[in-house]
């Protein structure tokens, strides 16, 4: 599939927990763009994060991220669509019962890629973001830079045609941040659509569109 529109949304209201979050959200995207979207805490933009990747159900509107009409798609093509997208989420979420090189190749193993690819794949994701000598260990033995860099790795390992970063640099310290903004830098660069959200400057906003987020529209 050859996406050239990889967001279009047009007046979006949506809720979480029956309270109106995003209202009336204007948003569209071409294919290869860099999207850094500010705003403050609980202004809306993890609600949307989980809009786009059709964890959230749209209430009015026009919304299409891929081709896929979040307000029709059933479950079948809400999930073909979540393997079209790499996720960062604010709170790491791993497999902690395995090492880091299954971690970060799940990915390929949902998409039914053979084990060996996986660990080869997985490998070499590692090695790209310094992270191949602690292979074998368990993510909650990484520190907390080393695992927002996997997380990352995790999120771009299948090639995503769209990346969605929900404030990656929240917890972490500067040393950490500029790492992972070299790595969603360095994605962008090669051609993936970015999304991040943040809650403070971001040096990708250099080389992005910047939006603002407030009271639930974007601005």
């Amino acid at each position: 599939m050859d996406f050239q529109t990889i967001i279009d949304l047009v007046n979006v209201t949506a809720s979480f927990d029956s309270r109106p979050i995003l209202n009336g959200v204007t948003l569209k995207v071409a294919k290869g763009e860099a999207v850094v979207i500010e705003g403050a805490t609980g202004a809306g933009k993890t609600t949307l994060i989980r809009l786009l990747l059709g964890a959230l159900p749209v209430q009015s509107g026009y919304a299409h991220v891929l081709n896929t009409d979040l307000l029709r798609a059933d479950r079948d093509a809400l999930t073909q669509l979540r393997r079209r997208i790499g996720v960062v989420f604010q709170q790491p979420r791993f497999l902690d019962q395995e090492n880091v090189v299954t971690n970060v190749s799940v990915p390929l193993a949902i998409l039914g890629n053979s084990r060996r690819r996986c660990r080869s794949e997985g490998e070499r994701a590692l090695m790209d973001t310094r992270l191949a000598s602690s292979s074998r260990k368990r993510p909650f033995q990484l520190s907390g830079g080393e695992q927002a860099r996997l997380q990352i790795a995790r999120a771009l390992i299948h090639k995503p045609y769209l990346l969605l970063a929900d404030e990656p640099f929240a917890h972490l310290d500067p040393d950490s941040a500029a790492d992972a903004e070299n790595l969603l830098e360095a994605a962008h660069l090669r051609g993936a659509t970015v999304i991040i959200t943040t809650h403070r400057p971001t040096r990708l906003a250099e080389h992005a569109r910047k939006l603002r987020l407030e009271g639930g529209t974007l601005v």
